[in-house]
């Protein structure tokens, strides 16, 4: 086969694609490094520490204060008063410990994630000068000759001129779980078309077989890149929790200002106070209106959420993006990978044409029984599960307690199923003398053992080949109406999403043997093996969870459509009503069909969909209100990650670009961690409004308090420093306490609070409004009591000087407490 791919390999075609049979020299490589840069993906510029530290007082609330700290060191210095400095000192150290938190959380979030850096292969095999050589994959120049082999990641784009039943796995680009088939191009002259069965991918991976490519793409020209710019250029929405601070600090601003600014005028005009003392005074009412413990509280509160999810295997990127998890109301998933394990398992055997066995376990590991019919022949079975394993080019292996594949997932899933079947793998190369690999023309594999042909390849080329069939440990004739029962059972497993080979075998091998044609005639049919990748154990609760929590959850894969609904009612995510559409149609459908569609199904399933197409089904989602968490693994998905509410990366099978882009990673790959993180989500908002509500309760006592006071015709019972030691000491820590609070019991059965719902509904400020109000009431009648009893009477003036001022003063300090 090999020698068939390399005829059309002329001087002609690889000065075509300019390079040489012998490849680049290196001086060559050099200069075209040098003209198309570097092989590497460059999805942006890493942030310097300072940028990130300075982005922390960007927050409105924040600005608010600097502001006032501003205005209290302008009034020290122009009054000369260096200890008013200390209002300055206090209200600043508040701003730098909230900046500190949140700074030092995002530090510790990216030096979780370097350790989750690893997509493209750091060497590649090439031929230069003639010679075979190993260099690093960013070395990588256009001309290059790539040498490809099983288990090799593809390091740029190249075009296949020699290929030996070459497949890759190209999940991280279309999403597909099997791998493709690649062939050679049989053309002498250009142009010459880079389609996806000649060409070989950037960031994939090769299954089986070998080849060698003339690499034409590197860096940004890469099809991997050209998806991971368009990443760049989709732009990324503020989280819910960050749109309601905004909110709640352009409120507080806009409150404090006014309040501010009326208390100055009032002083000056109506109370005889001079510039100075009147700004310093608005001050103080400012210091008092912004709840400046409230920016280190959300900060502090979220930074010990992201704690508790990076402790259950999910890393949050920003802080966030926790309480966005927690208003989640769709969920679009990947299939591969992230619903399944990405793991072919066969799960039924048809042996012979009428006993069907099941098999348990999924996965790799060969774990889990087999359910035999009551009557089967244990030869029959022996056989089968022996030509399955032996004609098989793929191993399987243990490493460190894990297990894998090295070659086809599909022939791997067999040697799984012999394994678990009582078969002996060491003995599986001992059995096969001669092997004809698999051919895309043929359809099928053949080996020669034990002197015979032991066939297995597609049902139908397999059945058109028989003759006999093995039933009872007897060989009888295939006749017509075995024929047809066979391939009725082979539509039925299709049905159900299964892959679907074909098993049998010859006794006689003619001579001399010169190819597989000639062996592989009057087969004896042994059964058909059915396989799929299956859906992962503990996404089945996870989903029923969701539902649950009234959040739907929405596949989108590159996958077929029916491998997409078997899985998805597997795990009761879809039924046989659940509506199926596939990117040929989604071209054919604009906007408003796309979002009539989203609002009529609760559940549907998006086939054969390419990276555009992800990205569209989230903008429309978003843009009929929904808050939009997306997951994935490949660079076909960071677009959507990234335009999605919260991009939900995969930490193992996940490539740098969908890592990058993503809100959070999940370590184990694992659905339910992402349900896991929704339920803290949800238990943090909650946590969030008890100290929102807490916190602005009191600061408006502080307001009434002070505005009373003045109402009253009264000096002031609270100064800014005193206002910034009640609210530091009774706002930040009890809020704090607040914000671990327990999680209530009915937290996931309850939907998912409106997106267009605020914290500061009416009914919730009202609440603490009043709250606030009977405080600051309570605590100027124990200043107005106090002063009184210490002889102090109506309408008598009053200084700060005064020891009776600063007696009452600290009676409603203490009370405020």
């Amino acid at each position: 086969m090999a020698d068939m791919t390399t005829q059309h390999t002329s001087q002609h075609f690889f000065s075509s694609l300019e390079t040489t049979p012998d490849g680049l020299s290196q001086g060559e490589a050099e200069a075209r490094l040098l003209i198309h840069g570097l092989n590497q993906l460059e999805i942006k510029k890493k942030e310097p520490l300072w940028i990130k530290f300075f982005r922390q007082f960007t927050d409105l609330m924040v600005l608010v204060l600097i502001g006032a700290a501003l205005v209290a060191i302008a009034v020290a210095l122009i009054e000369d008063q260096t200890e008013k400095l200390v209002d300055a000192y206090i209200i600043l150290g508040v701003v730098f410990l909230n900046a500190l938190i949140g700074f030092i959380q995002e530090f510790k979030a990216e030096k979780a994630l370097e350790a989750l850096k690893n997509l493209i292969a750091p060497k590649a095999r090439v031929i230069r000068e003639g010679a075979e050589t190993l260099v690093e994959a960013k070395n990588l120049a256009p001309g290059d000759l790539l040498i490809l082999s099983e288990g090799d990641k593809i390091g740029a784009d190249a075009l296949l001129f020699e290929a030996n039943e070459l497949k890759v796995e190209e999940s991280a680009l279309t999403g597909e779980s099997v791998p493709s088939l690649k062939t050679v191009l049989m053309a002498d002259t250009p142009p010459f078309p880079q389609k996806a069965e000649h060409t070989v991918y950037q960031g994939t991976s090769v299954v089986s077989g070998s080849g060698k490519a003339i690499v034409f793409a590197t860096g940004k020209k890469t099809e991997f890149n050209k998806i991971a710019h368009m990443t760049v250029s989709t732009t990324k929405d503020k989280s819910p929790l960050q749109k309601e601070l905004f909110n709640i600090g352009l409120f507080v601003g806009k409150v404090t200002l006014l309040i501010s600014l009326s208390l100055f005028f009032i002083g000056v005009i109506f109370q005889g106070y001079s510039i100075i003392e009147a700004l310093l005074f608005s001050v103080a009412v400012a210091v008092a209106a912004v709840p400046e413990g409230l920016p280190a509280t959300i900060t502090i509160a979220l930074a010990l959420g992201v704690q508790r999810l990076a402790r259950k295997n999910a890393i949050v990127k920003q802080l966030s993006s926790v309480e966005t998890l927690g208003s989640t109301t769709v969920i679009c998933s990947d299939k591969t990978g992230t619903l399944t394990k990405n793991e072919m398992t066969v799960t039924e055997i048809l042996l012979g044409a009428s006993h069907a066995i099941r098999v348990e376990g999924i996965g790799y590991a060969p774990e889990g029984k087999m359910i035999f019919p009551e009557t089967y022949h244990q030869g029959d079975f022996r056989k089968l599960i022996s030509v399955a394993a032996v004609c098989n080019e793929a191993s399987l292996v243990q490493n460190q307690g894990s297990w894998r594949i090295l070659g086809d997932p599909t022939e791997g899933a067999l040697l799984v199923m012999a394994k678990k079947g009582g078969f002996d793998l060491e003995k599986k190369l001992l059995n096969a003398t001669r092997v004809f690999p698999f051919d895309s023309e043929r359809k099928r594999m053949s080996v020669v053992a034990q002197n015979e042909i032991w066939v297995k390849g597609a049902p139908d080329s397999i059945l058109e080949l028989s003759t006999r069939i093995q039933s009872e440990g007897h060989v009888i004739p295939l006749t017509p109406s075995i024929k047809n029962e066979i391939a009725s059972a082979c539509q039925q497993m299709g049905h159900r999403a299964l892959r679907v080979l074909a098993v049998a075998y010859r006794e006689k091998l003619p001579e001399p043997l010169t190819n597989a044609l000639e062996a592989e005639r009057e087969l004896i049919f042994l059964g058909l093996i059915g396989m799929i990748d299956p859906p992962r154990p503990e996404v089945g609760p996870a989903v029923q969870l969701c539902h649950k929590a009234g959040i739907r959850t929405i596949i989108i894969t590159g996958d077929f459509g029916a491998t997409a609904k078997a899985i998805a009612q597997k795990i009761h995510l879809a039924d046989t009503n659940t509506p199926v559409i596939t990117g040929e149609a989604l071209n054919r459908t604009d906007k408003n069909e796309l979002q009539r569609i989203l609002q009529e199904n609760q559940s549907l399933i998006f086939a054969r969909v390419a990276p555009e197409h992800k990205k569209r089904i989230v903008d429309a989602l978003k843009e009929l209100g929904e808050i939009v968490a997306v997951t994935g693994d490949g660079v076909n998905d960071a677009p959507a990650l990234k335009r999605a509410d919260i991009g939900i990366a995969m930490g193992i099978t996940g490539t740098d670009v969908s890592k990058e882009v993503a809100n959070m990673i999940l370590t184990d790959d694992s659905f339910a961690t992402i349900v896991m993180a929704v339920e803290e989500g949800r238990h943090i908002y909650q946590n969030l409004r008890k100290f929102v509500w807490y916190i602005f309760s009191t600061n408006i006592g502080e307001l009434t308090t002070i505005f009373l006071a003045i109402f009253l015709g009264l000096l002031s019972p609270l100064t800014a420093v005193l206002i910034l030691i009640i609210n530091l000491g009774t706002d930040v820590l009890p809020a704090l306490a607040l914000g671990v609070d327990s999680q209530e019991k009915e937290t996931m059965n309850e939907p998912p609070r409106d997106p267009e719902a605020r914290i500061m509904s009416r009914r919730f400020v009202a609440h603490f409004v009043i709250l606030g109000i009977i405080m600051g009431a309570m605590v100027v009648g124990i200043y107005i009591l106090d002063l009184m009893v210490q002889g102090w009477r109506w309408g008598e003036a009053i200084f700060p000087s005064d020891p009776r001022y600063r007696h009452a003063s600290t009676m409603a300090f203490v009370t405020l407490v």
